[in-house]
């Protein structure tokens, strides 16, 4: 195997790599079980939360037998489904899944993932560029490291972008916006041993919404709403 192409594989695994690396970790904890890794459940207040907040209407309802709390929204435009963990679908209250449940919709009515690979796309062709055309990229495979690394770290920021944006349109839409800050919590205590302290790490390593900045949202959202039944 010749230098350019290590340099292109090395480019390309870290491009898509680093910006989905949490969700590919979550997807290996639902794995190496006796159950089977995804189980399609009907929940008739999950399928009807949808249509009346977000108008999405999924396809279907998938648990992974995960002991890790994580949702997420997937699939082709108008054919959406939706994932739960075990973890969280056995253990987060109502509120609180609903709050998991509209933010995931949040991504898919707003196209994130259809936005993020057509940005994915064009830094794979720019990087490419530069490895087949800038000296300095193609000199080893150092140049070609570094290059997939920054490039998966800007998309790592635009996600962060996208998870704030989620987030928002989840405030917009969630009866009771109590159930952001429970749940963040939850997905606080469930992740602070397996994720780093280090402030620049999570800053470049982590899409997600802060948690201290979700549940600033999602007090603000509270004392908005208070001041609105005051008023009327």
């Amino acid at each position: 195997m010749n230098t350019e192409v290590i340099n292109y594989a090395i480019f390309i695994l870290l491009l898509f790599y680093l910006p989905l690396w949490t969700q590919i970790n979550l997807f290996i904890s639902s794995l190496g079980r006796s159950q089977k890794p995804i189980t399609v459940i009907k929940d008739e207040r999950i399928y009807k939360l949808l249509l009346s907040k977000t108008k999405a209407q999924i396809k279907s309802i998938k648990i992974s037998e995960s002991a890790l709390p994580f949702g997420m929204m997937i699939g082709i435009p108008n054919r959406p489904q939706l994932i739960l963990s075990r973890k969280l679908y056995g253990t987060f209250n109502q509120d609180e899944i609903d709050y998991v449940v509209l933010h995931e919709a949040g991504h898919y009515m707003l196209h994130h993932s259809i936005k993020e690979l057509l940005l994915g796309l064009l830094f794979l062709v720019v990087g490419i560029f530069l490895l087949n055309n800038v000296t300095i990229f193609s000199v080893g495979v150092i140049p070609a490291f570094l290059l997939g690394i920054g490039f998966g770290i800007l998309m790592i920021q635009i996600g962060r972008m996208k998870e704030l944006e989620a987030d928002k349109y989840t405030l917009a839409r969630i009866t009771n916006p109590e159930g952001m800050v429970t749940a963040t919590e939850r997905f606080r205590n469930a992740y602070k041993n397996r994720s780093s302290n280090n402030k620049l790490i999570r800053l470049l390593l982590y899409r997600g919404n802060p948690y201290e900045n979700r549940i600033r949202m999602a007090n603000e959202e509270i004392q908005r709403r208070k001041l609105t039944r005051n008023v009327r």
